[in-house]
């Protein structure tokens, strides 16, 4: 009996680790309201699928991308990534140079799963 309680507790300890954080809510509502939407992993993996009407900018580029853009640092920008790792780390660069309106959806299964869309 033991032995399927700590079985039990295991695979549903399991389960929750592989969920996805939920999209942070002032994110999901920038994208609602048409905030650009980047997507900050490589170039490959945006190739691969990508949230429907993103642009790449990998994250360790953000900060040139976005000038190179004419983003004006107060612009609403939503950044995403695989995990929500390389874009928090891309908002923070952002933030550190100005910018004042970015936020971090976190993953992107998580992103299209909040705003029910496909890959595009």
């Amino acid at each position: 009996m033991k032995n399927l309680v700590l079985f039990t507790v295991l695979c549903l300890t399991a389960g929750c680790q592989d969920a996805a954080p939920p999209v942070d809510e002032a994110a999901l509502a920038a994208v609602t309201a048409g905030a650009l939407v980047v997507d900050v992993r490589t170039a490959e993996e945006f190739s691969s699928g990508h949230f429907a009407g993103a642009i790449n900018i990998p994250h360790e580029r953000i900060v040139e991308g976005l000038r190179a853009l004419d983003i004006s640092p107060d612009q609403p920008v939503v950044l995403y990534c695989r995990t929500g790792n390389r874009s928090g780390k891309a908002q923070q660069a952002l933030r550190t140079e100005g910018y004042t309106s970015v936020s971090n959806a976190g993953g992107l299964e998580a992103l299209l799963q909040a705003t029910h869309t496909e890959l595009t």
